[in-house]
């Protein structure tokens, strides 16, 4: 992991062991100046957790989000931005550089029991930021 910065894996360990205990914590790490990446539990596949009120207090918050570790009511969302000249289908199309960090990630996830996509793949540019994106699988633990 020696191109993904401290902070960042911080941030996914944070998030696989909060996962854990039921209240996952969203991941917003920037990777490189040019490279930034997201990770947000979607409840219902259409109510991003990042849309609630932030006058809401953790305990709050909790209490509208909370989720059994075997509910089908949420998925997990990754998005990776990323300012460049072109926007290949994939993010992985960038380069052997950016595919060495995004497996870094990929298996960071995986050792919190989060398998990733295939491939994150370009969705929008916004304001001259490409969107790559793509769905997380929580593994369970019974």
């Amino acid at each position: 992991m020696n191109h993904v910065p401290d902070a960042a894996v911080d941030a996914i360990d944070e998030f696989g062991k909060s996962r854990l205990f039921g209240n996952p914590k969203q991941v917003n790490e920037q990777l490189r100046d040019d490279l930034s990446i997201r990770i947000r539990l979607i409840e219902n596949m259409s109510t991003p957790r990042d849309n609630m009120s932030v006058d809401m207090n953790e305990e709050s918050r909790h209490k509208q989000t909370h989720w059994s570790q075997k509910s089908n009511d949420y998925s997990v969302h990754c998005r990776y931005e990323t300012v460049h000249t072109h926007a290949p289908q994939t993010l992985r199309d960038r380069g052997s550089f950016m595919t060495t960090i995004v497996d870094a990630i990929d298996s960071r996830l995986q050792s919190w029991g989060i398998d990733p996509p295939e491939a994150y793949t370009h969705t929008h540019t916004v304001d001259g930021t490409h969107w790559y994106e793509g769905q997380l699988e929580p593994r369970w633990f019974e």
